[in-house]
């Protein structure tokens, strides 16, 4: 059997894992109130898991990019793939709340080797002109994810059950894994062979090089600036709502306003891939996020009717998609020739931090000042990213 080892068909295999990660990030929430009295416990103690996987995923995420500058991309994505699915497809066998919140955990430890492992697979496959169109494709696929999970899994539960809806997600997640392996060429351990002698002289020889990177203000600049972008993510997608019943709409409302911001980004993803391809990353960033900031600040001092409150978040998203390639661009020229899992297992840490930040630090700014106020401190965050890249650069 003919491996794959051209961009185009490492980009679809290395995306189609993407596609299953985000749908396992999202297994459990739509099936909450299910579960909750099926297993004699609560919504709330079941939300637990949902803190456990990205703990996992904080915990684990640089160890991860260290493995993957050491034996490949393949095998950590491969293993990645795997021990999702099964402790996925294991909750269908759950009969406590105990057994699905140790099972998240373990999820979230096979989520840790995605990014690692599909940033060093898709940077061996190809030069720089195409960089930011195959980063963008496996974004964009992320972002499917997240939309196909609640239907799946609601849809998988009306047909059968719920214990067969776990089950089969996590068979086909398992049917992946075995179709990644043997379909997809070990490029990435093919490049660290051809490097390894050079990258030996460069390095310190210390068995955990990535404090080593952290060191590099650059891998530390961006580090943050994936915090500041998740902390005004994660404050979009939890309190949109909220900030809806608060002008008196409905909740219906406030999730189509969600819809439309997860939507625009998604869809402008694809053309900031194309975009980072041909400009300055950098800049892209900066007029990005900055474009985010401003329509955010102008929607929330006018008087939003429902059509310009779906619009204004419709723009902020847009903004917010643009910056992501040309995001994973930069992480992708701090890495030395070796060191591709370890850069962006570091920054990508950012991502699981702030998803548990966002939701205490906003939700502390809404008790004391109101959902005006969270919103306007998230168009404050886009602006900090703006400044921040705006800083690293001048610091090259």
């Amino acid at each position: 059997m003919r491996r794959v080892s051209d961009p185009v068909g490492v980009t679809a295999l290395v995306s189609g894992g993407h596609f299953i990660s985000h749908v396992y990030l999202l297994v459990l929430p739509p099936l909450f109130p299910i579960l909750a009295p099926a297993l004699d416990t609560t919504v709330t103690d079941l939300a637990i898991g949902i803190t456990l996987i990205y703990a996992a995923q904080f915990l684990f995420q640089i160890p991860v990019g260290e493995f993957v500058d050491r034996v490949g991309g393949k095998r950590a994505v491969v293993g990645g793939i795997a021990l999702s699915a099964i402790s996925i497809g294991l909750i269908g066998f759950a009969t406590t709340g105990t057994e699905v919140l140790g099972l998240a955990f373990l999820s979230g430890i096979g989520q840790a080797a995605f990014h690692p492992g599909d940033y060093a697979l898709l940077d061996a496959v190809g030069g720089t002109d195409a960089e930011g169109r195959r980063f963008s494709v496996h974004t964009f696929s992320g972002f499917v994810g997240f939309a196909v999970a609640p239907g799946l899994m609601t849809g998988l539960t009306a047909i059968a059950n719920w214990h067969v809806a776990f089950i089969s997600v996590g068979a086909g997640g398992l049917v992946y894994a075995v179709i990644f392996a043997l379909s997809i060429a070990p490029v990435h351990r093919q490049l660290l062979a051809a490097t390894a002698s050079s990258a030996a002289i460069a390095t310190d020889g210390g068995r955990f090089e990535s404090v080593r990177m952290l060191r590099r203000p650059l891998v530390a600049g961006m580090f943050v600036f994936f915090l500041l972008v998740t902390l005004a993510d994660t404050g979009f997608q939890t309190y949109t709502t909220a900030l809806a019943t608060g002008f008196d709409y409905s909740t219906a409302l406030g999730n189509t306003a969600l819809t439309a911001f997860l939507a625009a980004a998604a869809c402008f993803v694809l053309v900031g891939g194309v975009l980072a391809d041909r400009y300055d990353s950098g800049t892209i960033i900066i007029v990005s996020a900055l474009w985010s900031a401003l329509v955010l600040w102008i929607g929330l001092t006018m008087s939003l009717n429902s059509h310009v409150f779906v619009l204004v978040w419709s723009l902020a998203g847009a903004g917010f998609g643009l910056t992501l390639p040309a995001r994973d661009r930069i992480t992708n020229a701090l890495a030395e020739g070796t060191d591709t899992g370890k850069s962006f297992g570091i920054v990508y840490t950012g991502l699981p931090i702030g998803g548990a930040l966002a939701p205490v630090l906003l939700g502390w700014i809404i008790d004391y000042n109101g959902e005006l106020a969270a919103f306007r401190a998230i168009a404050l965050l886009f602006v900090a990213a703006a400044v921040l890249v705006l800083a690293l650069r001048r610091s090259r």
